[in-house]
């Protein structure tokens, strides 16, 4: 199933979001509109995602060299924002969508099986 989020509710929506799946594991997929894909190597541990003047900052964790480092993502010009649930209902994909019709991917590791 997948929910569209309307943009006046995006903040407190967020805010849920990121308490939520917050300690999930989680890894970028782009998906141009020219057909072009593009998946991250590397995942992190979600901490949190807010967006801003259409400027959406994804906030995660990774372990470098046995310390616990932190990286910041910025996807901009975010115009649409949508979730998908996996069928036990959970949070599996959050989706953001540009100006330019291309489309970002956040998807968390599943609760069902463990998959991302």
């Amino acid at each position: 199933m997948i929910k569209v989020i309307e943009p006046q509710d995006w903040h407190s929506f967020l805010g849920d979001f990121s308490e939520r799946n917050r300690g999930r594991r989680a890894r970028f997929e782009i998906y141009g509109r020219s057909g072009d894909f593009d998946e991250e190597v590397q995942e992190g541990t979600f901490q949190s995602l807010s967006i801003v003047d259409h400027t959406a900052k994804v906030v995660r964790t990774y372990e470098k060299h046995g310390r616990e480092e932190t990286m910041a993502d910025h996807i901009e010009n975010v115009r649409g924002l949508s979730v998908q649930y996996d069928s036990n209902k959970n949070e599996d994909v959050l989706e953001m969508i540009n100006s330019n019709g291309d489309l970002t991917a956040l998807h968390f590791e599943s609760l069902i099986d463990g998959n991302s």
